[in-house]
């Protein structure tokens, strides 16, 4: 029996995913960060609404994303990275995965906590998962932003490293990421 080959790409499902859970990072973000009513005026109510429903969603999409991944074949690292960077890598991408399912998960702690329902991308309300506590919502709150300021300062170092790889190392981490170009054919 032959080893299967090493992958050199993610596959096309963990790409999109991995692409989309980014956007959705930044909207989630950009949304509480506009939703001050001298901003936007009534609107803030919904803009923080659609961000716990954004949130909510990164949350679910990581799921999928880790029982992917736990399927799919993963590029390695590059043979010529030493062991501790190694570590380094996969620690941090770990900890994306952590925060990334533990954000949303304070975040409807703390709105239920605040006495308020997450109103699911304004359609129907989600059942509480804990009563009202003004004190426990105070909690919820910093650990909310604690976790959500880390999460913005982990994916930094992830996007430096993959633009390190790519322009200092000149190896292919990043373009494993990105999808696979048709190579040309010989004339």
């Amino acid at each position: 029996m032959s080893a299967q080959p090493a992958a050199l790409h993610y596959d096309p499902v963990m790409q999109v995913v991995h692409w989309t859970t980014l956007f959705l990072v930044a909207a989630t973000f950009t949304a509480i960060w506009i939703a001050d009513p001298g901003l936007v005026g009534g609107y803030a109510r919904s803009i923080v609404q659609i961000h716990r429903s954004l949130g909510l969603t990164i949350g679910a999409l990581t799921i999928f994303r880790l029982v992917w991944r736990w399927r799919s074949r993963i590029p390695e690292l590059p043979a010529d990275m030493s062991a501790i960077q190694k570590v380094a890598a996969r620690a941090t991408e770990g900890l994306i995965y952590l925060l990334l399912l533990a954000q949303p998960l304070i975040g409807l702690a703390y709105t239920n906590a605040y006495g308020v329902r997450v109103n699911l991308f304004l359609l129907a309300q989600l059942p509480p998962i804990m009563g009202k506590d003004r004190a426990t919502a105070a909690l919820f709150g910093y650990l909310h932003s604690l976790v959500g300021y880390t999460l913005l300062a982990a994916i930094g170092l992830h996007a430096a490293a993959a633009l390190f790889h790519h322009f200092i190392r000149r190896d292919r981490v990043l373009m494993a990421m990105l999808p696979a170009r048709p190579r040309p054919s010989p004339p």
